[in-house]
């Protein structure tokens, strides 16, 4: 099993959360944080502390997306295994993925289940209460596991989208290639989720997260459904945010302000073609 998979980590000030992930994978099996905020004191500290661990630093914060085909580019292994970085694995995680991989070996994504979390019956293609192996349309986004020769065939992910919605293009261009999603019953994992920064920055991730959102929900319908669809998916989120951004600068309420104004803004530069452009703003 160790010589077949490489689990991979993209981190952006995670630098509290990721070693709660890393300790919950078996020591010998290969992983790489690809370190998006340029940690160097984080890698430093992983990589003498682990010796399956190996942080890669780019030269810019790349995003989710850009950030996974980064890390995959160096990796050898026949299999990759994306984790979000407030992720636990059980003992027979990963395991049981390899297993249901050379069983269903025709394959684009293999997801674990995740607990607590239940999967809305329009997710599925093909709901069977039963079943091992459930074929998906969508699962979410935090732990994808790939066959890489399959990943490399279908194209890497659309390095246009900063955050969000990258994993939902992905799996158009899966699906649209017959190439299928399964979740896999007996493999599980625990996902705390939208924690995967360190707590003292998320009023500026929540900003971020509010612009790229709206900003990635046109670029995506857009491109798989037309400028129509596009339209009718963010232009009741567009107005909404504007009208709100309007009440909450009036009352001088900052916080919500600068939310609203970034949901507002990732809107409009996504409807005139700008590029996903804004980052977050914090500093070491």
């Amino acid at each position: 099993m160790e010589n077949e998979i490489t689990v991979l980590f993209v981190s952006y000030h995670s630098d509290d959360i990721i070693e709660k992930s890393i300790m919950s994978i078996d020591r010998n099996i290969k992983i790489i944080v690809v370190e998006n905020s340029q940690n160097k004191i984080l890698k430093n500290k992983l990589e003498e502390k682990y010796s399956n661990v190996k942080v890669i630093i780019p030269h810019k914060n790349l995003g989710n997306g850009a950030g996974i085909n980064f890390g995959i580019k160096q990796i050898d292994t026949i299999y990759a295994f994306y984790l979000d970085v407030d992720t636990k694995v059980f003992p027979d995680t990963i395991q049981n993925l390899i297993s249901a991989a050379k069983q269903i070996k025709e394959f684009s994504i293999l997801a674990p289940k995740i607990n607590n979390f239940e999967y809305k019956k329009e997710c599925y293609m093909d709901f069977q209460k039963k079943s091992k192996y459930s074929k998906m349309k969508f699962v979410t986004g935090c732990a994808l596991f790939f066959d890489l020769k399959i990943f490399k065939e279908i194209g890497f992910f659309d390095e246009k989208i900063f955050l969000y919605y990258e994993e939902n293009d992905f799996y158009e261009r899966c699906l649209s290639k017959k190439k299928y999603i399964f979740l896999i019953e007996n493999s599980k994992i625990n996902h705390k989720g939208n924690s995967s920064v360190n707590e003292k920055y998320k009023d500026e991730i929540e900003i971020n997260r509010n612009w790229h959102l709206m900003w990635s929900t046109f670029y995506f319908y857009k491109k798989h459904f037309g400028t129509i669809k596009a339209f009718v998916k963010i232009l009741p989120k567009f107005t909404s945010a504007f009208f709100k951004f309007m009440v909450f600068f009036l009352i001088n309420n900052k916080k919500k302000r600068d939310i609203y104004y970034a949901r507002f803004n990732g809107s409009l530069n996504s409807i005139i073609g700008k590029k996903s452009w804004f980052r977050p703003k914090i500093t070491k």
